[in-house]
């Protein structure tokens, strides 16, 4: 915006100088010219009293010396024809070819003068023609033809053009000069309301916008803003705390009710129909599942909107130990854990990428087949770290990876085993907070991909 507005005012200044330009540079000109002919007609104006003596007495001394004399100083060619159009003397070359100076040429000698009121900018540097009538006492007795050089009208109208060219470019950068602390300045409110929403944004909220400086208009949307921004915090904030405290208030209930079915296993009579000592056991299973969603519920609640530092993370390392710490769990399903590793370092949170870890590793060990090996993979994408998790298992459709991110989903090939349907959700949120993303891919010959995407860690210790 504050560029928009530079480039508005600089609009205007240049429209501006440009209205006052134009009308300006056209007024000099014409009164170069004007300045010029009027000069040339009054000395053709004297020169035809002279040639009166000389056409009709031939007295041709005197008028044949200022003839020369004048085309020495100025450099106009002069010549006096008589009534019927021809040269009788000259002081250099004339000769009236032009349609236009013949035309003017004959107004002269039917006693007419033509004045000149308009002229347009001559870049050509076209000469001017005068034709003065010689009147005797008993009419006119010929003319007096003057061809002027307009090279110093055209060579002036080019220094003005220069100077006013020059002055635009000054004022445009006086105006730009002057508009960038004024632009600082009404931008200066739009910018806290930009940098209140960027603090809110990563997860600092207790910024608000100012708003008691500035027009009224961003005052107003200040206030707005705040009044948007503590609501939204306040709902965010109840969701939080309903989510860990519900999960939180029914882990009480729930242990008790683990304990209860542990203990009706043990005094269940031997005697008793393998039906309900196999009902007994489900409902032991089930409580164990809502235990897990419980645990997962909590997470997710930890993770949501919490404001992550930021720091220098080696991605192989992390993922070297994590995958040490998956080693029995895997070993215990018959699936193989491979490392393929490069050295990366991401601008992450130690903390937040191992969760991440542990649920992708989870969630790969537990769909991977016995037998089957689940890859870990670190590597460079341009600014990113790439960390790849890829098992062995079926996979999932177009649809599934679309719907896979959503709380509570589970896919068709985990409708026979433990889990919340949570696990990626918790990933996408993690991930969130600092600034990583995650997408599912289909993994080579067969299975899922999960490609979390990190911004890389800088050497001067800033992420891209």
């Amino acid at each position: 915006m504050r560029r928009r507005l530079m480039l508005t005012y600089m609009s205007l200044t240049a429209l501006l100088l440009l209205a006052l330009e134009i009308p300006l540079f056209f007024t000099f000109v014409m009164n170069d010219f004007h300045h010029l002919a009027n000069t040339r007609l009054r000395e053709a104006a004297r020169l035809a009293g002279q040639a009166v003596p000389a056409l009709t007495e031939g007295e041709w001394g005197r008028l044949e010396r200022e003839m020369r004399d004048y085309r020495a100083s100025t450099g106009s060619r002069i010549a006096v024809v008589n009534t019927s159009g021809a040269v009788v003397s000259a002081a250099g070359d004339v000769a009236v070819t032009d349609p236009d100076w013949r035309a003017r040429l004959m107004l002269a000698l039917a006693g007419e003068r033509a004045d000149f009121v308009d002229y347009p900018y001559n870049v050509s540097a076209l000469p001017l023609f005068i034709a003065e009538p010689v009147r005797a006492e008993h009419g006119v007795v010929g003319a007096v033809v003057m061809i002027s050089p307009t090279e110093e009208v055209r060579d002036s109208g080019t220094r003005t053009l220069l100077v006013l060219v020059a002055v635009l470019v000054l004022g445009l950068a006086a105006a730009a000069l002057l508009a960038a602390p004024f632009t600082r300045w009404v931008m200066r409110p739009v910018r806290s309301l930009d940098t209140a929403a960027g603090a809110i944004a990563a997860g600092n909220y207790e910024v608000r916008a100012p708003a008691d400086t500035g027009p009224p208009e961003l005052r107003s949307l200040a206030q707005a803003f705040n009044t948007m921004a503590g609501r939204l915090v306040a709902l965010l904030r109840a969701h939080q705390s309903f989510t860990a405290d519900a999960s939180h208030q029914m882990r009480n209930p729930l242990t008790a009710l683990r304990l209860r079915l542990e203990n009706l296993e043990e005094v269940v009579a031997p005697e008793t129909s393998e039906e309900v000592k196999e009902e007994v056991r489900k409902a032991s299973i089930e409580a164990e599942r809502f235990g897990g969603i419980l645990d997962a519920l909590l997470r997710l609640a930890q993770a949501e909107g919490r404001e992550t530092p930021l720091g220098r993370v080696d991605v192989s390392s992390l993922a070297k130990d994590r995958i040490e710490a998956w080693h029995p769990a895997a070993d215990a399903r018959g699936v193989t854990l491979m490392f393929e590793s490069a050295p990366v370092e991401a601008s992450s949170s130690v903390a937040v990428l191992g969760q991440v870890l542990d649920v992708l590793l989870d969630n790969a060990v537990d769909h991977a087949p016995r037998g089957s090996t689940v890859r870990v993979r670190t590597a460079h994408e341009g600014d990113s770290v790439l960390l790849h998790v890829a098992d062995e298992g079926p996979g999932m459709t177009a649809e599934e990876k679309t719907r896979a991110w959503d709380r509570f989903w589970r896919g068709s090939s985990s409708a026979e085993r433990e889990g919340s349907g949570l696990g990626l959700a918790i990933v996408a949120t993690l991930l969130e907070n600092v600034s990583g993303t995650a997408t599912l891919e289909d993994a080579v010959p067969h299975g899922l991909d999960v490609v979390v995407r990190l911004p890389a860690w800088r050497p001067n210790g800033s992420h891209t």
